[in-house]
């Protein structure tokens, strides 16, 4: 994944240097995204950074560049160095936001040759060596990867005529706009001329400014079509069901004395689960997890020291750390930040607790959005 699967490619990206965009606020996964950039969100047991890393990577790229904004200390220190295979990486701080393409211009000076951008916040199916190759043998200015989604108004749109080639684009269409179903997956090749387009300094973006500028004057944009997994988790159920996609690769059938457990399930040495509990893949449950007697965990994932009590059920959630869950609480859609709290009997539903807040044994909350310390009781 651009993301955590699809081909490497045998390094033809060796020679390509690379630009990930990581300084996304993530406004819409408030209160989650008060304490971590949106590319730093968890997504199975890595940040979802770490998957566009792993990526380039895997195509071979020895120079990354990584920009950031918002939050710039929280992705310097939270990138995983440990699958990096020697790549070189450098961060580019942005005192003000710069939009994805204004990013890009800050480092102009390091881009003398083809080079890839992707987003830091999405997971994607892609073979980065083969988007380059397609890139050069069609020699445009752009290479745009492409996928299909149900919901083309959130996005950019893109016609291609019968050469792969770029012929319209339009950025967040209006329903009665809408002419295509392809829209731009956030992943990019580029010629380095194309940044002589871009502003020094000023908040320019790809889609927004960069790709309409250069379409009306006659550069060559292709667009490739990616196979498989694409995801942007901009929202919670996003978030949920990316952590979904990645833990049904990476998880596998498991066998615990007295627990009944279904699917395929990641469940790490240190976590503890007691007997009569249920698990249901695809599930997590990381070192220092402990779900009681009696509960319930379904499509769910549990980070270190999370404690779900007995008799509560958790279907299609999300739990960061030393989280907890009193008993006979029921949590459906719902994600809890790290140190929150939800007491005994609670019903929660599509609803977000922040960091340390606490929702009252049984308070009943539906699409809540709980900033950190607060505590609800309805």
């Amino acid at each position: 994944m651009g993301g955590g699967g699809g081909g490497g490619g045998g390094g033809d990206g060796g020679d390509v240097k690379a630009v990930v965009l990581a300084g996304g606020e993530g406004t819409r996964l408030r209160p989650l995204t008060r304490h971590m950039p949106k590319p730093m969100v968890p997504v199975g047991r890595r940040a979802c950074i770490d998957y566009a890393m792993a990526s380039l990577v895997r195509a071979g790229v020895r120079d990354i560049i990584v920009t950031t904004a918002y939050m710039p200390d929280a992705v310097i220190q939270g990138l995983d160095r440990s699958s990096l295979g020697g790549a070189r990486v450098a961060f580019s701080v942005e005192r003000e936001p710069l939009g994805t393409a204004g990013a890009v211009k800050k480092n102009e000076r390091e881009l003398d040759g083809t080079f890839v951008v992707i987003s830091g916040d999405l997971l994607a199916d892609v073979d980065l060596a083969a988007m380059v190759r397609f890139h050069r043998a069609h020699g445009g200015a752009v290479t745009m990867a492409l996928t299909t989604t149900p919901t083309p108004m959130e996005y950019g749109i893109v016609c291609l005529d019968g050469h792969d080639r770029i012929v319209r684009f339009k950025e967040k269409p209006r329903a009665d706009e809408v002419f295509s179903d392809l829209i731009n997956a956030g992943i990019y090749v580029l010629e380095p001329d194309v940044l002589a387009h871009v502003p020094p300094g000023t908040k320019f973006d790809f889609s927004k400014d960069l790709f309409p500028t250069l379409l009306s004057s006659g550069h060559g944009l292709f667009g490739h079509r990616l196979e498989g997994l694409w995801m942007d988790i901009g929202r919670p159920s996003d978030l949920i069901a990316a952590n979904r996609a990645v833990v049904e690769r990476e998880g596998a059938e498991a066998a615990l004395p007295g627990v009944e457990v279904r699917g395929p399930v990641i469940i790490e040495e240190g976590a503890v689960v007691e007997e009569g509990a249920t698990i249901e893949g695809p599930a997590m449950l990381l070192a220092t997890s402990r779900v009681a007697a009696g509960a319930t965990v379904v499509r769910s994932f549990l980070h270190p020291g999370v404690s779900v009590g007995a008799g509560a059920s958790l279907e299609d959630c999300l739990l960061l750390r030393r989280s907890r869950v009193g008993e006979d609480a029921i949590l459906l859609r719902s994600i809890l930040d790290e140190g929150s709290e939800v007491g005994r009997g609670a019903r929660l539903g599509e609803s977000v607790l922040g960091r340390g807040a606490r929702a009252a044994a049984g308070a009943r909350l539906h699409d809540a959005r709980v900033e950190g310390g607060a505590q609800a009781r309805q």
